[in-house]
């Protein structure tokens, strides 16, 4: 029955808030407070929607922000760290300290985190809502959020926004990429962790009409090699982690995967947060434009001063942009 639930959540979801009951990306109907000053965001994906949407009532961040992150945003990025719920420790007393109004949570919709969003209300007695990530969704959750927390025209304005951006063209790649080209993205330092297909980490890449391809194995992600890397035979390869960008200007062990060879591996910006994911909340929208064609300084700078509320200095973009290439060569 769950199952058949999460199928039908395009059609059970409600945007609208009734009397303090809100139907989330569940179907669940929870019960929210009128005035919400307290939110504890359940993990980093909600941690940057509510960033973007109402930094001032986010009482902690899920996990440490780097220095270079925090000059990036507003200063109430600077919040004292908070437990995430996905952990497998149960904290649901360090919860129930923070005496938060609410907890979201922002991503996919399964079983698992249904099962967690469940639990955790039941043993807090805190409201906590669970919305759908995926980038198409955007605008909605942003709009439902919005009215919640009483955030209605910032929340219009980032809808607004991600609307556009989710409407802008994908740009062809020339011909000897083919309309659907094969693409791996790895994480880490070394570019060994191959994440797999059909994800919200992959996500960007399915809405390009791009084929992920990943060495055999189970979960999102899988430890390889540069063989097995290159027996894939990708024609494009994307790095999620800024160090491969020293890698990449001396590949020599890379030289055995064709994209590396011809040109076509890139390292996705990192600063705030991750183009392309890491983690996978609204910040995937500026991978979305810059790997569909469009100038990445322009986004960069556009999307910084939107959607976190922060004008970069040129120096400061140039950090963030640390020599990003886009595709072709």
């Amino acid at each position: 029955m769950l199952r058949r639930l999460i199928v039908l959540l395009p059609l059970l979801w409600s945007a609208a808030v009734f009397a303090g009951e809100v139907t989330d990306s569940t179907g669940r109907a929870v019960t929210v407070p009128d005035h919400v000053a307290r939110v504890l965001p359940a993990g980093p994906p909600a941690a940057i929607l509510l960033e973007a949407l109402a930094p001032d009532l986010m009482i902690g961040w899920p996990g440490p922000l780097s220095d270079d992150a925090k000059a990036l945003l507003p200063d109430s990025a600077n919040h004292p760290r908070v437990p995430r719920l996905t952990g497998r420790e149960d904290v649901s007393d360090k919860i129930k300290a923070l005496k938060p109004d609410l907890i979201v949570d922002y991503g996919e919709v399964t079983l698992r985190y249904f099962e967690l969003a469940q639990a955790t209300q039941q043993k807090t007695g805190i409201p906590t809502l669970l919305f759908a990530g995926s980038l198409d969704n955007i605008p909605r959750v942003v709009r439902q959020l919005g009215v919640i927390l009483h955030r209605e025209a910032r929340a219009e304005t980032l809808a607004t926004y991600a609307e556009a951006m989710l409407a802008l063209p994908v740009k062809p790649l020339p011909a000897p990429f083919g309309a659907h080209p094969k693409v791996l993205y790895a994480r880490g330092a070394d570019g060994m962790l191959v994440t797999a297909p059909d994800t919200d980490v992959t996500e960007v890449f399915k809405r390009l009409g791009w084929q992920v391809v990943a060495p055999d194995g189970q979960g999102t992600f899988r430890t390889s090699s540069i063989e097995a890397i290159a027996a894939l035979d990708p024609d494009i390869v994307i790095f999620s982690d800024p160090a491969m960008q020293a890698t990449l200007a001396h590949p020599d062990a890379w030289q055995a995967v064709r994209a590396v060879r011809e040109g076509h591996a890139l390292v996705a910006p990192a600063q705030p947060f991750g183009w392309v994911e890491e983690p996978p909340s609204i910040n995937r929208l500026l991978g979305l434009a810059w790997l569909g064609g469009h100038e990445p300084e322009s986004l960069a700078a556009t999307f910084n001063a939107v959607v976190y509320g922060r004008a970069l200095t040129q120096p400061q973009l140039d950090a963030v942009l640390n020599g990003v290439r886009s595709l072709p060569p």
